[in-house]
């Protein structure tokens, strides 16, 4: 599986919903950007989203922990903190994999 991944950005997906529905790219910006920062917020107040067919994205809480610094060898302590996470649905994982 040495298949070169591509990468879309959030304007690829833009130029694409606007030519399949036919609604001008500033009215599908203004509402992909208002869909990422409601999930932004949603995260940011702890909250758990959940996309049918996609996925949940939620926080996971990090414990503190005393980590190495690379460059100088040196004793860090790292707080704890929360960190985003995603775990995909089954239904993507299947259609993932599904054979061609």
């Amino acid at each position: 599986m040495n298949e070169k991944m591509l990468t879309r950005t959030k304007a690829s997906y833009i130029l694409e919903i606007s030519d399949k529905t036919g609604i001008h790219k500033r009215d599908v910006s203004l509402v992909v950007s208002s869909f990422i920062n409601a999930l932004t917020k949603s995260l940011v107040k702890n909250e758990r989203i959940e996309l049918r067919g996609l996925g949940v994205l939620k926080n996971k809480r990090r414990r503190a922990r005393i980590a190495r610094n690379p460059r100088t060898g040196d004793k860090v302590q790292v707080d704890e903190r929360l960190v985003p996470t995603y775990k995909p649905s089954s239904l993507l994982k299947r259609r993932i994999n599904k054979p061609s």
